[in-house]
Order: structure tokens, then C-alpha cells, then sequence
């Protein structure tokens, strides 16, 4: 099955959404950000409490996160506010290099919160007016596209019926040229070697261990007991028993295709395929990085419900409870819970993700997108 929909071109990638994006570089920045939006109708502003003293693997992620911001097919033009003139230069210059799209920048320790400001309203001014002339295109298949694969609120329904709905989709999402990132590290412990059999060579299957290794390792040397911590109690009260149960569901939504590659957090895949994001698990830090990859939408499975979002990527939710559908129907966008009541195939459920894929790419908003659940959380801390 296969529709037609529409989308932008964005440095020749498609693009479901044409954000002008007001980007804070440093927390200092949050204030003029503020301020600029809401002076300039049409523009997306996107604080953080970050920017100033991160080290290590704390700063490559942030800074990896905002250049995948200016970069995501779904931002048409970016205002960076800087704090200060080097870093807010070096990134003006990197992301320059990369992409067509409008990028330009000011500055608050230059002359104040006020001064940038006034420069910042008039440079999105025109951005916005560039934006507003850009005109939707048709598409039939998804080369070009990345999909994040995120589930969240899993309860016993997601393992059964609403990953492997999404883990259809992303099999007909491949098919069609596309591209899908699974994540959390943490939740493939115990089907970790379930996962590693899929890795197209063993040099992929090797990081795949390492990741695993590496996050456990950071548990016991922090003195947690992974165990004990995960489940959490949602998912516990959902019918989720152990961390492998949960694993074994969680695979579920990555479909049948071979794991090209093994990324870090943020990192853009060079290929289509599927991929694994090493990451934290927290929803919205993950939603962030798979935006940063590239992504133009997420796919996101939940049971009890989840109501996190994304400023920059649609979030799609998906459950297969009927209870969840009639409690917190104003935070899904797909459900497919006949396949519990009724015996749906995953194969006639997926079609109807793929649907609202579609649906979604052409332009109808998601329920988090109208509710504004739109997190953004540029550094993942945590397991």
C-alpha cells in the first residue's frame, strides 16, 4: 500500500514541517529567545539550561544536538542567539558549510538582552517572510526520510500489539527507502543478543554488547541496581514483571531489518537503514537526539500513555490500549487497540500507522503538536 503526500524541500531533503527556528545557545540566551518570538508570529523558539560549563561527553552531545537542529529537513530557517562571539561563530560557521537554508545569528553579550532583540526581530522577520513563500511538493515513498521508533507508558498491551504494529511500519517504512532509529540502551538489556543477531556484521554486533556493557557499568559504578529501577512502577502496574520482559516488548517496534550501525546521541546515520541510537532512556532526551539525527517524525508506541512531544519532529502516538484510548484520548493519534479487541492483524495495524504517517507528512498535526507538548531536553543525562 502506498499514498501520496506532500512535503517541503529543505536543502533537497523532504520536510514535513518548515520551522523558523529562534535557538538559544546558552541559558543566558533563554530570555532574548523569548522575547524575539514573541515579537515575530511564525517563529519557534527553543530554550535550554545549558550553554556554559559542560565538559566532555556532556558538551559534544549539546553541541552535536543544536547543529542537528539547524540542520533537521523540518527547520527552513535558524536564528542562533549566542552569548558570547566565539562558540556562537563556531557553530554559525559549521552549520553554514552543511546547509542552503537561512541560518544567521546575534548576540547578547555584545550589547545586551534589549540590543539583541531588536536585531534578532528584524533578521526573523525576513526569515519568516522567506518561509512563508516555500510550497509543498509530491511525494510517494520515503527516501530521504528518518524516522525516530520510540516507545514510552509501556504497559503489557505495547509488547503484544502495539510495538509490532510499529515494527510493521518500519518494515514498510525500509521498503519504501526510508530510514528508522531505535534507541534506549537501558531497554534492550537481557535481548541484547536478540538485537546483536540482527547487526549486519559483527563489528555492529560488537558495539551493540559494548553499548550494553558500558551502560551497566555506569549503573554499578553509581551503585544502582538496574533491576531494581527498571520497570518503573507504571510499566510495573501496566504488567510488565522483569527488565527482560520489558526489553523483549521494546524490540518489537524495530520490525525484521537488519541494524546497519550503531549511533551515538545526536549522530545523523550516513545511509538508509535501521539504526540503534546509544542513549539514555528518558522520553524526552531521546525524542531530542533522534530530532538531531535528522529525523523527520517519531513513532512512538505507549500503553498507559506518554505525553511528550517535540518542537522540531512530529511525535506520532500509538497505543493498542482500549482502556488508555478512553482515558487519554486527547494525546494519541493512532489507535489500533481492534487488534486486542478484535483481532486486528500487526499487519492491518501497521497499515493504519503508515497511514497516519501520511497524513501526518502532508500536514495534519499530531495531538501533542496541538496540545504543545513540545520538549526539548539537548543533553540526556541518565540511564
Amino acid at each position: 500500500m502506498m499514498g501520496e503526500f506532500s512535503v517541503f524541500r529543505i536543502d533537497q531533503q523532504p520536510g514535513i514541517r518548515n520551522h523558523v527556528v529562534i535557538l538559544s545557545l546558552n541559558s543566558f540566551c533563554n530570555r532574548a529567545v523569548e522575547l524575539i518570538a514573541t515579537a515575530v508570529r511564525g517563529t519557534l523558539p527553543l530554550v535550554h539550561p545549558f550553554g556554559r560549563n559542560e565538559i566532555g561527553i556532556y558538551r559534544e552531545r549539546l553541541e552535536r544536538t543544536l547543529e542537528g537542529v539547524v540542520l533537521n529537513p523540518n527547520v527552513g530557517a535558524v536564528l542562533l542567539v549566542g552569548y558570547e562571539p566565539e562558540s556562537t561563530k563556531a557553530l554559525l560557521d559549521k552549520v553554514t558549510q552543511k546547509t542552503a537554508k537561512p541560518v544567521d545569528s546575534v548576540l547578547v553579550l555584545e550589547s545586551g538582552t534589549m540590543s539583541a532583540v531588536h536585531a534578532g526581530v528584524d533578521k526573523a522577520m525576513w526569515m519568516v517572510l522567506g518561509a512563508s513563500e516555500a510550497r509543498r511538493n509530491p511525494a510517494s515513498d520515503f527516501e530521504g526520510f528518518i524516522f525516530g521508533v520510540k516507545c514510552g507508558g509501556s504497559d503489557a498491551t505495547s509488547g503484544v500489539a502495539s510495538n509490532g504494529a510499529i515494527g510493521e511500519a518500519v518494515d514498510r517504512i525500509l521498503e519504501r527507502g526510508g530510514t528508522a532509529i531505535f534507541s534506549e540502551t537501558t531497554e534492550i538489556l537481557g535481548a541484547e543478543h536478540i538485537v546483536a543477531r540482527r547487526a549486519v556484521n559483527e563489528d555492529v554486533a560488537r558495539k551493540i554488547y559494548s553499548a550494553v556493557e558500558a551502560n551497566e557499568k555506569m549503573a554499578m559504578d553509581a551503585g544502582i541496581d538496574l533491576l531494581g529501577v527498571n520497570p518503573v512502577p507504571d510499566n510495573v502496574r501496566g504488567g510488565i514483571t522483569t527488565i527482560e520482559e520489558k526489553s523483549l516488548g521494546a524490540i518489537m517496534k524495530t520490525g525484521t531489518h537488519p541494524i546497519q550501525d550503531v549511533l551515538s546521541y545526536g549522530q545523523r546515520p550516513d545511509r538508509p537503514g535501521l539504526y540503534f541510537m546509544d542513549s539514555p532512556s528518558a522520553a524526552s532526551e531521546v525524542v531530542t537526539g533522534m530530532s538531531a539525527c535528522g529525523a523527520q517524525m517519531i513513532l512512538f508506541s505507549t500503553g498507559s500513555c506518554n505525553p511528550v512531544g517535540n518542537p522540531i519532529s512530529p511525535v506520532l502516538k500509538v497505543t493498542s490500549n482500549p482502556r488508555t484510548v478512553a482515558r487519554m484520548r486527547q494525546h494519541l493519534d493512532v489507535d489500533i487497540s481492534d487488534v486486542l479487541t478484535r483481532g486486528q492483524s500487526l499487519r492491518d495495524a501497521g497499515d493504519r500507522i503508515v497511514e497516519a504517517i501520511e497524513a501526518v507528512s502532508d500536514g495534519r498535526l499530531t495531538t501533542a503538536e496541538i496540545t504543545g507538548h513540545l520538549e526539548f531536553a539537548p543533553i540526556p543525562v541518565g540511564l
